[in-house]
């Protein structure tokens, strides 16, 4: 994350905000919401395009699974 701030992006997550990012020449959406009676955290690749969204999470209501996310190995195989 080039000149960002990677506490106030994580903190923001754990609130279900909506955040873009850029990760090797890619574009990613993430965004935290409820469906369902369960918060859900959803990430989506922008540039190149995806095929639907490339990892979800799900938890109850009450917090994001924040966790999950950040230790999933979705960029090169390497967690966030």
């Amino acid at each position: 994350m080039i000149n960002g701030d990677v506490n106030e992006f994580v903190d923001g997550l754990y609130y279900g905000d909506e955040r873009i990012f850029l990760y090797n020449g890619q574009k990613f959406f993430i965004e935290g919401l409820t469906l369902n009676g369960k918060n859900h955290l959803l990430l989506d690749r922008w540039e190149p395009e995806s095929e639907g969204y490339i990892w979800e999470g799900e938890s109850e209501c009450g917090s994001y699974c924040v966790e999950d996310f950040l230790s999933a190995p979705l960029f090169d195989g390497k967690t966030f």
